[in-house]
């Protein structure tokens, strides 16, 4: 049995001379395919693929620059917002403070 399968290996990969219309189909496919050898047609999806990811490397970088700077406006934005509510707070507490010191003078004097 292992014998037969070995015939019938070495038959199918021993080596055949090509058919007379292989050398006109493969002079074809040059011909079609501008002559151009296998090397530079194989580097064209190379330098697609390099093309593509750098634009979208490119891309990422510009949406996460811009995402930082919108968060930077957003929390300067609320850091001024914080800032006029303490000053609000601090007047309101001085004029307060102003307030009592008048009644305390008032309550010193009548004294």
């Amino acid at each position: 049995m292992m014998e037969d399968f070995e015939q019938q290996l070495r038959h199918a990969l021993a080596r055949k001379e090509a058919p007379d219309w292989f050398e006109a189909k493969v002079t074809a496919a040059i011909r079609r395919d501008g002559g151009q050898p296998d090397k530079v047609r194989a580097k064209r999806p190379v330098l697609v693929w390099r093309w593509a990811s750098a634009l979208v490397l490119s891309l990422l970088i510009a949406g996460g620059v811009t995402w930082r700077y919108e968060q930077a406006v957003h929390e300067r934005e609320a850091g001024e917002a914080a800032k006029a509510r303490l000053e609000l707070a601090l007047k309101i507490t001085r004029a307060k403070l102003q307030k009592i010191e008048q009644k305390l003078n008032e309550v010193g004097r009548d004294n």
